[in-house]
């Protein structure tokens, strides 16, 4: 299994480094970008999470990590962005005797808009919503005490008024613990799946196909829209626990992003666990070396409050710095039990 391993390792990074030849930016060329955002007040606020992350937030991020849970833990995340715009996740992991089944929501709400027509520019007094969500299922085990894996199988569906598009996702990753000082390892590749193409009965409106004929030759046209694919990402990351104590941890973590619509990059991070895992202090910049990056840095902290001896809660805060768009505040609650 280790050769296995690094032999897919080299192949890995000899990919990596071959394509570091040829930094395209696609930026703006795929679809459903929801599922570029951030997911997990932990995750997010440490940036570099590849082989870090060890909650519910892994059913989209690394499934591999979802393996990591010791019991039942249900995880419920709110963020408010800009404008009317809302992002939510609620992931279930459930342990099972051979593994960790999981199941999540994620969903944008871009809130009301006011209707613009051609002949009444936004005085038309009628408004329309628009949202994106993901649902789906996860699975992940531990095929030894040092290797993990897990995938997840989802439905994607994007609504504006009356016209929507959806399709099927999948995302995969490994977890590996190294013989390096325990270094973890971790690998992910999120959102392989069908290109998305938007369809309804707002693509219909009225056309002349003979402008040279007279009369009223009107009739009803379907406009014809493009087909694109989902915001592939590849992510290798480490982590390593620097130092630990009976009640102190210091994790430092490392992640080499390839997007398929952006050009790659590095996250840096850390976390800091005080009290026997009770208080966590957490930090990181992501996506360093993307020109076009406006996100400057992340921050967080969590605290972890034991209720009986069946129930445990955990509250988890985490800001993003953007450079010209403001901040953003996720807040996060995880209950164990």
């Amino acid at each position: 299994m280790r050769k296995i391993f690094y032999t897919g390792l080299v192949v890995l990074l000899s990919g990596i480094g071959s394509s570091s030849f040829a930094q395209i930016s696609k930026v703006g060329t795929t679809s459903s970008h929801f599922l570029e955002m951030p997911v997990g007040a932990r995750s997010s606020a440490i940036s570099a999470f590849a082989a870090a992350v060890n909650d519910p937030s892994a059913m989209v991020l690394n499934p591999a990590g979802l393996a990591e849970l010791n019991g039942q833990e249900i995880q419920i995340e709110f963020t408010d962005y800009y404008l009317d715009f809302t992002h939510s996740y609620i992931g279930i992991g459930l342990p099972t005797k051979k593994g960790v089944a999981g199941i999540h929501v994620l969903a944008m709400n871009y809130g009301e808009f006011e209707e613009t027509t051609e002949q009444a520019q936004g005085k038309t007094g009628r408004t329309f919503g628009a949202y994106s969500v993901s649902v789906g299922g996860s699975y992940a085990q531990k095929l030894t005490d040092k290797l993990s894996v897990g995938g997840t199988i989802k439905f994607l569906h994007e609504q504006i008024e009356d016209v929507s598009a959806s399709g099927l996702a999948f995302d995969v990753g490994t977890l590996f613990i190294t013989p390096f000082d325990d270094i973890r390892f971790g690998v992910s590749v999120t959102n392989i799946g069908s290109k998305m193409q938007l369809t309804g009965n707002g693509l219909i409106t009225e056309c002349n196909l003979d402008e040279s004929s007279s009369g009223n030759s009107d009739t009803d046209c379907n406009l014809a829209t493009g087909k694109y694919d989902l915001p592939l990402m590849l992510r290798v990351g480490f982590a390593w626990d620097a130092y630990t104590s009976d009640d102190i941890r210091a994790t430092l973590t490392l992640d080499g992003n390839n997007p398929s619509n952006n050009v790659q990059s590095i996250s840096v991070g850390g976390e800091i666990s005080l009290l026997n895992d009770t208080v966590f202090l957490r930090g990181g910049i992501p996506y360093i070396g993307q020109n076009n990056s406006k996100e400057t840095f992340n921050a967080g902290i969590g605290v972890k409050y034991q209720v009986d001896s069946s129930l445990k809660l955990g509250f988890n805060y985490a800001y993003h710095g953007y450079e010209y768009i403001g901040d953003v505040n996720k807040l996060s609650l995880q209950i164990y039990f």
